[in-house]
């Protein structure tokens, strides 16, 4: 067994966004050398591109509970380790006319066996505070809620990934990996035209939506559900906390405050590029058209900015078209189809990155017979 930092394995982590920066945060506390690599700026990928909530699990409560219960503890974690990075501002859950009747007791069964505190609110006390929202509400459900700043988030994991020895490369593009005998043995990047080779024992591809790519620079297969969302920043504050409906998650359901802007969202649409286009005018339209109905004087408020990401969902074997896709993680070990020590991980949320990374460092760490614990979830910010 490897005792020392430097007997340790060098590890290269592919991606950096919140994943692969929460994997190389979790490596370099173990002790692991460690390079992330990342082809544009930290961040610049799904992860800046979201409602940027650090979930409480309740919107997942009804379709993936055990998925909820998973949220809520890692908001809880994540809102300890990085408290300079998020805002406690809470959720609300509003059930409207044409939702359906039955869902309000599902989701509270739900949020209860998922352990994730909500309490039925008074309409006319979430009128009182949310003057913005319609008031053909039917029912409202308080839910600890959050959100996470990604800017500040990969300030902070970047910070902490280089004190504690960690290497990060920006605008480094992979180009090649190359193998003997079945196993990784280095990475080739490109910066600015210029090749360079780096040496490793091991890689996890943490590359969100372009981690089927990678894989196929080794000829690995790595399959994802690739779905498209937009929204749309509106000028002013419209809502003091996240109000999601009440409902299966869906299109056009969540309004997030942000500083003194309004965010709505989001849209879902298959796509197979995860090199999306800009906004469609179309899509413009129905991100509006969704917001009236919880906010009808929506239009008074100027839209000024879009965005759209893709979600690197993992791919069902068989899919429900009456529920939402599965938003679990998956870590695939591709020693099962003849490469060793290489590793991807794919799915989950922002809200749950830092699990992800203690999942796939801890089956890394089994490859190598290395039995270090994970510390990622008590291990204080360094100032």
């Amino acid at each position: 067994m490897l005792k020392t930092k430097n007997m340790m394995p060098r590890i290269i982590v592919i991606g950096g966004g919140a994943t692969g920066c929460g994997v190389a945060r979790d490596l370099v506390l173990r002790g692991y050398q460690t390079t992330l690599v990342e082809s544009g700026n930290l961040g610049s990928g799904t992860s800046s591109r979201s409602h940027g909530m650090l979930q409480s699990g309740a919107r997942y409560a009804v379709t993936e509970t055990s998925f909820a219960a998973e949220c809520y503890n890692e908001r809880n974690i994540i809102s300890k380790i990085f408290p300079k990075a998020v805002e406690l501002i809470g959720g609300l859950f509003i059930s409207l006319p044409n939702d359906p009747e039955d869902y309000p007791e599902k989701f509270l069964k739900g949020c209860k066996i998922a352990k994730i505190p909500t309490k039925e609110i008074e309409i006319s006390e979430v009128l009182k505070h949310e003057k913005e929202l319609t008031k053909n509400i039917l029912r409202a459900f308080h839910v600890p809620d959050a959100l996470i700043y990604p800017t500040k988030l990969f300030y902070l994991l970047a910070k902490e990934i280089r004190a504690y020895g960690g290497k990060i490369l920006t605008n480094h593009k992979v180009v090649s990996i190359k193998q003997i005998n079945n196993i990784v043995s280095s990475v080739v990047v490109s910066h600015n035209g210029v090749k360079k080779n780096i040496e490793c024992d091991g890689i996890i591809n943490a590359a969100g939506p372009w981690s089927s790519k990678i894989a196929k620079l080794i000829n690995q297969n790595v399959e994802l559900q690739l779905t498209r969302g937009c929204g749309i920043f509106f000028a002013g504050q419209l809502v003091s906390q996240a109000i999601n409906r009440c409902r299966i998650p869906n299109n056009n359901d969540i309004m997030c405050p942000s500083g003194q802007e309004s965010l709505w969202g989001t849209t879902s649409e298959v796509v197979y590029n995860p090199d999306t286009p800009k906004t469609r005018p179309d899509e413009i339209q129905e991100l509006l058209s969704g917001a009236e109905k919880l906010f009808p004087n929506i239009k008074k408020y100027k839209l000024f900015k879009m965005w759209s990401g893709v979600r690197p969902l993992v791919k069902p074997k068989k899919i429900d078209k009456n529920l939402p896709l599965p938003r679990r993680h998956l870590v695939i070990d591709h020693e099962e189809t003849g490469l060793n020590n290489f590793l991807t991980i794919c799915g989950g949320a922002l809200t749950t990155h830092r699990l992800m990374a203690e999942d796939v460092v801890n089956k890394l760490g089994n490859k190598f017979g290395i039995d270090i614990a994970c510390s990622s979830h008590t291990t204080p910010l360094l100032n």
